[in-house]
């Protein structure tokens, strides 16, 4: 090539051999002068850092980097996820066994984008690249933007690796990228697009240890002898410390200079603290989790971090996007903006459509900095609001589960987030299932911030499900708290609370203190002149009578329940006395009597459009059938309330009656219908968890 011509940019690679190929970059052509002598490194540079021990687990990952490597085009890694969880042990790992693969070097560099400590320059890592081939600044040109094309040139067509770690953006890889042929690993926190777009990199995100990868690590540190003697207190740190890799190295080094301790010791110690951290920070081993993690967050706008923090307020590690925004009262696209944002930084995952999680780790970090963020009184007033939203939605599941339960008054705010979300009876058995673990945090927060009107009417609203679920330990505890609230500084709601904490206590099967509930819960109705709340007291004492085995005095309330009910005009509580009193009749063996009550109840629920009463109903009928011995109109009535209960999501009672049409079926010989029945079990089997529902919770109504 001739001289560069004039005025354009000095674009010259000296002191290389004239017949090194170089790639031509965006910066225009290279021109090679006349070169100096050529001043080579006499070996191949060999720069990964040491002490890598054995990696635990990873066994896919790494077999996709192999893949990656190997593959056609571009070969190129990135290895992401959360601080702390692995990204340079098994970069290292893996390079560390592969090392004869890449004879013409191995570069590493620690970009120390996340390390509380000033930021290295691409130019001056590209320098120290290129000095270890033996390129002094000397030899450079003046511009440094060529440099990274020398780089580029001097790997291609040679089997180089090349590791850059700790990296924040793309502009700290760009000019490290080695030429065709040599393969490129770069780590980071988060996930950076680019290097899939401009190098069709293989990007893989790292999980969290398994309880069986964890105990490992453990036992790699600690010894093997010494875990597999305490087994059962080695998988409890790692299920306390979900598996995190850091959090896990540093037990071990606590429990590797403290030989007196046992691991039960350790387990023992992350319990005692209010979050992990405080045990695992306070080791005095140089490196804490909470300051590692606290450099994920360095790079945040006040705006987004804000999201950050107020998600950490919400009562589970699991929400949903549609929940935080009516907290922040923003739109849900906004809010999701801000979410991938913080997904992409690997400070939440994101496990589907709409909803997210913390890593139990990163929620206790950011509770023990939350007074950094949010001043006091921005805590109490976000507590409250988290509060009011939990409660307008369970106000609203609890109408799409039972519509003609008798609300509760809403004040404005109440009502106004009430009003806004709308729930089919499938999403709102999902959106208890999701808070169900949550119940009691929700509880404790609103007594030690005086809320009691938020107990009383969460206990309130939470209850039909409960009842549904069958969960009655959970529903005892609650009643409980209800009944303090109401008596510390809710009277209005007392009675209603007692009412509910007599039903809990008939569940659990103590009969003495749940009638004396309910007859404390009548008094207090009496006194107001509510017919409502004293024909819904009479129907539990119907309830009660008959765990009792008290049949006529079931009778007798049940019957004084649908009187009441009538009198109030409440054609859905009547219908319930009516079942009450049905169902003594039937175990005092007047059946005819009990399916003339049932039919009637029935009708009313059928009037009514109360779904919930008219299973029922049905489902008396099939145990009128049963008792009397008429399998036939048994089978007919159950299988009615087979399709109701279904329809409702009540997997519990599907499950029953179905076994009561199989033993029926059976008695009358209809292998058929057995065969069908059996059929339906074996489907209950894969009956999706609500849990896991793909909806959005808390979906406003359109």
């Amino acid at each position: 090539m001739g001289p560069a011509p004039e005025n354009t940019s000095h674009n010259i690679a000296e002191g290389l051999s004239a017949n090194q190929i170089l790639q031509v970059g965006s910066s225009g052509a290279i021109y090679v002068q006349q070169p100096r002598a050529a001043r080579w490194s006499p070996e191949p540079p060999h720069m990964l850092p040491g002490g890598i021990g054995r990696i635990v687990g990873r066994h896919h990952l790494l077999q996709e980097m192999d893949e990656a490597m190997n593959a056609p085009g571009s070969r190129c890694c990135m290895l992401w996820g959360l601080a702390g969880s692995g990204k340079t042990t098994l970069a290292l790992a893996w390079a560390s066994s592969r090392i004869a693969n890449y004879p013409d070097g191995q570069f590493f560099v620690d970009m120390c984008a996340y390390s509380g400590t000033p930021r290295v320059e691409p130019r001056d890592a590209l320098r120290t690249f290129l000095a270890t081939l033996g390129i002094n600044r000397a030899d450079l040109p003046d511009n440094e933007a060529e440099w990274g094309s020398i780089f580029r040139a001097v790997t291609a067509g040679k089997r180089c690796l090349v590791i850059i770690d700790n990296v924040g953006s793309y502009d700290q890889i760009r000019e490290l990228v080695p030429g065709f042929g040599s393969v490129l690993v770069v780590t980071s926190r988060r996930a950076i697009p680019e290097m899939i777009v401009r190098h069709e990199a293989r990007v893989l995100k790292l999980p969290l240890l398994t309880i069986e990868e964890g105990v490992e690590l453990l036992a790699e540190r600690v010894g093997f002898i010494r875990v597999e003697r305490e087994d059962h207190s080695a998988r409890r740190i790692v299920h306390l410390l979900e598996g995190h890799p850091l959090a896990l190295a540093i037990v071990s080094a606590k429990l590797a200079i403290h030989p007196s301790w046992t691991i039960r010791d350790a387990a023992r110690g992350i319990e005692a603290e209010r979050t992990p951290l405080r045990f695992l920070d306070d080791a005095g081993l140089g490196i804490e989790v909470g300051r590692v993690i606290s450099w994920s967050l360095d790079d945040l706008d006040a705006q987004t971090k804000r999201i950050l923090y107020v998600a950490s307020m919400l009562p589970s590690t699991e929400w949903s996007v549609s929940v935080l925004g009516m907290v922040v009262d923003e739109p849900v696209r906004d809010c999701d903006r801000s979410l991938q944002i913080l997904c992409l930084s690997s400070l939440i995952d994101e496990i589907g459509p709409g909803r997210y999680r913390f890593h139990d780790i990163m929620k206790a970090y950011l509770s023990e900095t939350l007074s950094q963020v949010l001043d006091s009184s921005e805590q109490e007033e976000l507590g409250r609001r988290v509060r009011t939203v939990y409660l307008a939605l369970s106000y609203a599941a609890d109408r799409a589960i039972d519509p003609n339960r008798n609300p509760l008054p809403l004040d404005g705010e109440l009502a106004a987030l009430t009003a806004a979300t709308g729930f089919g009876i499938a999403e709102a058995l999902a959106w208890f299932e999701s808070i169900t673990p949550s119940m009691t945090y929700l509880i404790e927060a609103a007594r030690t911030g005086r809320d009691f009107a938020f107990i009383t009417r969460f206990a309130w609203s939470v209850n039909t499900f409960l009842y549904w679920r069958q969960d009655v330990t959970r529903t005892l505890s609650i009643q409980q708290e209800a009944v303090d609230a109401a008596v510390a500084g809710d009277r209005p709601m007392e009675a209603l609370s007692r009412r509910g904490l007599g039903r809990a206590y008939a569940d659990a099967g103590q009969l003495e203190p749940a009638k004396q509930a309910l007859r404390a819960s009548m008094e207090l109705d009496a006194a107001h002149g509510d017919d409502t709340g004293l024909a819904s007291a009479q129907h539990a004492m119907a309830e009660l009578a008959l765990r009792s085995g008290d049949h006529r005095e079931a009778l007798r309330w049940g019957l004084r329940a649908a009187r009441e009910s009538r009198r109030s005009n409440n054609s859905v509580r009547e219908a319930r006395g009516l079942y009450d009193a049905a169902r003594a009749l039937n175990e005092l063996d007047h059946h005819s009597w009990a399916q003339a009550l049932g039919l009637r109840s029935l009708a009313m629920c059928e009037d009514q459009g109360n779904a919930y009463g008219r299973a029922l109903a049905l489902r008396l009928l099939g145990g009128v059938g049963l008792r009397s011995g008429d399998l036939e109109e048994a089978c007919t009535w159950l299988e009615r309330a087979w399709r109701v209960e279904e329809s409702l999501g009540n997997v519990r009672s599907v499950r029953t009656m179905l076994r009561q049409l199989e033993d029926a079926y059976g008695r009358l010989g209809n292998a058929s219908a057995v065969a069908e029945v059996q059929r339906a079990l074996a489907r209950l089997e894969h009956y999706p968890d609500p849990t896991r529902s793909t909806l959005v919770i808390g979906t406003p109504a359109t």
